[in-house]
């Protein structure tokens, strides 16, 4: 079978209200694909940097697939907690992006968005803190769905990731 590597960290992230930052992080790969080692779920420590700082996690990611197809490429699928004054973790941000599909190394910027709410829930943030999450994190790497949210930019997310394909032509997995 044809082979794909995902090797990589998750940098860090800045730009968010909130300063004290962790990651959780899914990596979402289609019915082609069969994981072979790996993780494709996990979750960062939380950093405390200093102000006007990014936070920084570099935490590794390392997985390996085979695979039939390119159809259900991967997907890095990103949601920043913050932990705030009071010790309660609430989101920063939600992202996702594609893996590449050209063997090598690549700086990815995942740029994060979060739910304002209704008015209510805004009013409600504003006096209790909290916000808006999602009861469905599918809508995160869905554009058909995502469409009826109202949101607000957030941070972003620095990614390395390398990727490594073997034998993609030799099993006639074509990439575009």
């Amino acid at each position: 079978m044809a082979e794909l590597h995902l090797v990589g960290q998750l940098l860090g992230g800045g730009g968010f209200q909130l300063n004290n930052l962790f990651c959780k992080f899914t990596i979402e790969a289609g019915a082609n694909f069969r994981l072979l080692q790996g993780l494709t779920t996990g979750q960062t420590h939380c950093d405390y940097p200093n102000a006007d700082e990014p936070a920084v996690w570099a935490h590794p990611i390392d997985v390996h697939w085979s695979l039939k197809g390119i159809d259900g490429w991967p997907k890095l699928l990103i949601e920043v907690w913050g932990v705030d004054q009071f010790g309660r973790c609430e989101l920063a941000g939600y992202g996702c992006c594609m893996v590449p599909t050209h063997a090598g190394t690549h700086e990815l910027t995942v740029r994060t968005w979060r739910p304002c709410g209704n008015l209510r829930e805004q009013i409600t943030t504003f006096f209790l803190g909290g916000v808006p999450t999602l009861k469905h994190r599918e809508v995160i790497s869905s554009s058909t769905d995502r469409f009826r949210l109202h949101t607000e930019t957030s941070g972003e997310v620095s990614v390395r990731l390398s990727i490594i394909p073997k034998d993609l032509a030799k099993y006639g997995v074509i990439l575009q």
